[in-house]
């Protein structure tokens, strides 16, 4: 088997998705955390100046959501055909959409914009988690497809960051959506990463450890 390393800043981020992925494979693989400082010597050598960074036997490979597909390959996440790849992968640029609002929120540094955003993104969520809800209500609990995909992952560990956006349960009006995140957080590799995982740095007031 190849060795695998992610490199990454300590906290979840766009790594971890790759991690869930490794984790619910029982894929062993080197969680290597750099500080800001390190960081800025090790940019010049990575692929394209970005983490996170996937190094499969040393060679690196960089932009998170073609690591997620090569990751989600390897552990049988992915589509069976070119057919059930498109319906993964629309999920994952739906929710990857929210979340551009959550990082706009984020770095926004005047309250009265950080009010309009939010407002904006709790209009979007709605409309994007009814669709969801749907869509899982007819694949049994399942997002794409009709058993365990990485849009599933992808969109449970996005949940996270978007409670701690509007403080709170986003979930709570969908019930198939609740369905989905049961699955994803019964599985012993996600379960076991995310209750031994350090600790992140970024301390938000949810953290998906309490519903496991």
């Amino acid at each position: 088997m190849p060795s695998y390393k992610v490199i990454y800043f300590d906290f979840t981020g766009r790594a971890e998705p790759i991690r869930w992925l490794f984790s619910y494979g029982n894929i062993p693989f080197t969680d290597q955390r750099v500080s800001r400082e390190e960081w800025v010597k090790l940019k010049p050598t990575t692929p394209f100046g970005q983490l996170p960074v996937l190094e499969i036997d040393g060679e690196p490979a960089a932009q998170s959501n073609a690591l997620c597909r090569y990751v989600a390959n390897l552990v049988g996440l992915d589509g069976k055909d070119a057919k059930e790849n498109l319906a993964i992968n629309q999920i994952v640029d739906a929710a990857e959409d929210l979340q551009k609002g959550v990082i706009e929120m984020f770095f926004c540094k005047d309250e009265d914009k950080k009010k309009e955003l939010k407002a904006k993104f709790v209009s979007s969520s709605e409309v994007l988690l009814k669709n969801f809800d749907d869509r899982a209500g007819k694949n049994g609990g399942y997002l794409a497809l009709n058993r365990l995909t990485w849009a599933d992952i992808i969109v449970v560990l996005n949940y996270e960051s978007w409670v701690n956006s509007v403080d709170q349960d986003v979930f709570k009006p969908y019930p198939n959506l609740q369905k989905v995140k049961k699955n994803v957080l019964s599985q012993d590799g996600i379960r076991n990463w995310i209750k031994t995982r350090p600790e992140n740095k970024m301390k938000p007031k949810y953290d998906i450890k309490q519903d496991l």
